[in-house]
């Protein structure tokens, strides 16, 4: 996973949308249509504009990659708190995503501005919008289910530098419970390779680094946070009819090839 460095400038993608909506309806028009004379009008016609604009089929399949941005984060912490990217990992394993952190210019109701975390999810045919969802609604039942967590801690007499630790405890216990929920998906070797020269066309002129992770810190009673947070996490529901298997088959549409 990576993070964006702040950097000046931003991005334009090069593909022509509505070039690229015609090309692939002329392609569609001479794969499916019966008579053999307009069928290959249409190909050479796509083919043409294709060399025109300087498009390529691997552009094309690039254009099919969508993006989804959550700019409402838990933590806008410089350092990534692990059980955060443990959570954007999981959903990404869960859709056949790929995503990275970056930061945006929040403006409050009264016009302050201040700099905040965002979360980008991209991937093929719509995953990226289903990673966002699952990522949205797990992130809400996580601070909903560490709130009551905490509100347990606070009828004792705790310091509340051991009650920070034993809420990011509990909240990587979560995301290790929550991923029993959820099941696997693995895009193609052939995804894997688009997807890695969609988010260096995206990125051209900024610069990527490793995220930097800041584990739980340990302290007493860390062990029995974390378990009751892997418990709590096991038992969360993503929404009626969108786990395990249902899930996946919402976001499996399509293969290696995307024209």
């Amino acid at each position: 996973m990576f993070t964006v460095l702040p950097a000046a400038g931003g991005y334009t993608m090069s593909e022509n949308t509505k070039v690229i909506a015609r090309i692939r309806r002329l392609m569609a028009l001479g794969t499916r249509n019966s008579n053999p004379h307009e069928a290959a009008r249409a190909v050479a016609l796509a083919q043409r504009l294709m060399q025109r604009h300087g498009l390529t089929p691997d552009m094309l399949s690039l254009h099919d990659i969508q993006e989804s941005v959550c700019q409402n984060l838990t933590s806008n912490a410089e350092k990534v708190p692990a059980w955060l990217s443990s959570l954007a990992t999981v959903v990404c394993m869960a859709t056949g995503c790929r995503c990275w952190f970056g930061w945006h210019i929040h403006t409050s109701c009264s016009g302050v501005k201040s700099v905040r975390r965002s979360l980008h999810f991209y991937g093929f045919s719509g995953r990226a919008e289903v990673a966002l969802y699952i990522y949205t609604v797990l992130q809400r039942q996580l601070r909903a289910d560490t709130d009551g967590q905490i509100a347990g801690y606070r009828k004792r007499r705790i310091l509340k530098n051991t009650l920070r630790r034993r809420a990011d405890q509990f909240r990587e216990g979560w995301v290790s419970g929550v991923w029993q929920v959820l099941q696997s998906f693995a895009p193609s070797e052939c995804e894997n390779s688009m997807l890695q020269r969609w988010l260096a066309q995206r990125h051209t002129g900024d610069t990527l680094g490793n995220v930097n992770v800041r584990a739980a810190g340990k302290c007493r009673g860390d062990r029995a946070a974390r378990v009751a947070g892997w418990l709590a996490g096991r038992d969360t529901e993503v929404h009626q009819g969108l786990t395990g298997a249902q899930a996946q088959q919402q976001i499996t549409a399509g293969g290696c090839t995307h024209e």
